[in-house]
């Protein structure tokens, strides 16, 4: 006799995060990047400038690991480092025309997704944003 498994909202909502990284990881290997480096250049297609401290701490990443990041986008000419002019201990990281291309073909990948996710009609969305918020109070401590 088979058991009949309820599915539990977490379960959902981890189904669908696992879905989208999927859906995201198959359209960004024609231009050759990963999901990290692409959420990358896109935070900073949207806050040109940036530090990188704000930059880790976005990505949830190490400042080393970040580093190694950079140091890989810049080969390929995707991002440029600046010292700020405000903070001479600080780099500012700006997207280069290559990097600009590239963000706005993620861009187009993560709009492709909202139009799907906003096809369901979700009336609750904004307390999907409210447990986000919860989860992350609880995760902060």
């Amino acid at each position: 006799m088979s058991r009949q498994h309820a599915v539990t909202t977490a379960e959902l909502i981890y189904q669908v995060g696992q879905l989208e990284s999927k859906i995201i990881q198959r359209r960004l290997a024609d231009i050759g990047l990963r999901m990290d480096h692409a959420r990358l250049l896109h935070y900073v297609s949207d806050r040109p400038g940036t530090n990188q401290v704000t930059l880790a701490e976005y990505l949830n990443i190490q400042p080393a690991t970040l580093t190694n990041m950079i140091k890989k986008l810049e080969k390929q000419s995707f991002i440029i480092r600046h010292i700020d002019p405000d903070n001479p201990h600080m780099k500012q990281i700006f997207l280069l025309p290559e990097g600009e291309a590239a963000a706005y073909k993620i861009n187009d990948v993560f709009d492709q997704l909202n139009h799907i996710v906003e096809s369901v009609h979700l009336e609750s969305s904004s307390r999907l944003l409210q447990l986000v918020e919860l989860l992350e109070n609880q995760y902060k401590g």
